[in-house]
C-alpha cells in the first residue's frame, strides 16, 4: 500500500472517531462524562471511605473552582443504579441549602419532559423528587432514591470538614424507559449555599428547567477511559495530517 493511501486512511479514522464523538456530546459543548461500570463496591454512607471513589469518574463543577466537585459511578449491588457523591465546602447547616441533579433521556428541549427527573436535597434533611410534564416540574414518589449525608473530610485539597453527600438512584423505578438503561443521558448537577447566597453549577451555565442547557452522561465503561480522550483523538489527526503531508510532499530530484 502506498504511503499516501496509509496516511489517507489514517486521517479517515480519525475524523471518524472525532465525528463519533461529536455525537455522543453532552448538550452543553464541552460538559461531557463516562459512568463507570466497574471498580470497587460504594457504601451509601455519607463519607468517601477508602479508595471508594478513586476508580470512578470525578468531575470539579466548575474550571478553576477547587472547592465543589461529584463524582458518579454504577453501582452492582444495588440493581443497574447510578451511585453519586456532591463534594462541597460549605459546613454551615443552612435549611436553604440545597443540593440537585438533573437527569434524563438525550432529548434536550426548552422545558423538562416525562424522560427527565430532578432531585433535589433540601437544608440537609429533606428528598424531594419530580417529573417533567412537558412545561414544569411535578412532584413524584421518593422511593426510588436513597441519600447518605454527614460533615466529614474528604481527599486534598479538600482534607476539611465540610458536607458530603451520597445518592443511589434506582433507575429501574424511576424515570421512563428512555433514560432507565445505559446512557448516554442528559445530566446537570447543582449546589446551593445559604450563607454565602451563591450556587455552583455543571455546566457552570445551565438551568435546571432548560435540559438543552445541561451537560450529558455519554457512555458508560469498566475503567475510566483514557484511550480516547479529546486530547488523543487530537494527537491522533495531527499525527495523520503529518504523515499525510510527509507521504505526499514532493522528493527532491537527485
Amino acid at each position: 500500500m502506498k504511503k499516501s493511501t496509509i496516511g489517507f486512511t489514517l486521517l479517515m479514522l480519525c475524523c471518524l472517531l472525532v465525528g463519533n464523538l461529536a455525537l455522543v456530546q453532552g448538550l452543553e459543548e464541552g460538559y461531557e462524562i463516562t459512568e463507570v461500570n466497574g471498580g470497587g463496591p460504594t457504601t451509601l454512607d455519607g463519607a468517601w471511605d477508602t479508595d471508594e471513589w478513586e476508580d470512578g469518574w470525578i468531575e470539579w463543577m466548575d474550571p478553576g473552582v477547587s472547592y465543589a466537585r461529584f463524582g458518579f459511578k454504577a453501582d452492582s449491588g444495588a440493581g443497574y443504579a447510578p451511585h453519586m457523591f456532591w463534594d462541597f465546602s460549605d459546613d454551615t447547616d443552612d435549611a436553604a441549602d440545597l443540593v440537585q441533579i438533573c437527569i434524563g433521556s438525550q432529548i434536550g428541549g426548552d422545558a423538562p419532559q416525562s424522560a427527565h427527573n430532578k432531585i433535589e436535597i433540601l437544608g440537609h434533611e429533606t428528598l424531594t423528587v419530580y417529573e417533567g410534564d412537558g412545561a414544569e416540574w411535578v412532584e413524584i414518589d421518593d422511593s426510588a432514591v436513597t441519600w447518605a449525608e454527614s460533615l466529614t473530610t474528604t481527599p486534598a485539597p479538600m482534607d476539611y470538614e465540610h458536607w458530603f453527600t451520597e445518592v443511589r438512584i434506582d433507575k429501574t423505578a424511576i424515570g421512563s424507559a428512555m433514560w432507565n438503561g445505559p446512557p448516554p443521558f442528559d445530566l446537570r448537577v447543582a449546589m446551593y449555599d445559604a450563607s454565602n447566597q451563591s450556587w455552583v453549577a455543571w455546566p457552570p451555565e445551565s438551568d435546571p428547567d432548560v435540559p438543552e442547557s445541561w451537560g450529558g452522561i455519554i457512555d458508560y465503561a469498566a475503567t475510566v477511559p483514557e484511550a480516547f480522550s479529546f486530547g488523543v483523538i487530537a494527537l491522533l489527526s495531527s499525527v495523520a495530517v503529518a504523515v499525510v503531508f510527509y507521504s505526499t510532499r514532493k522528493r527532491p530530484k537527485t
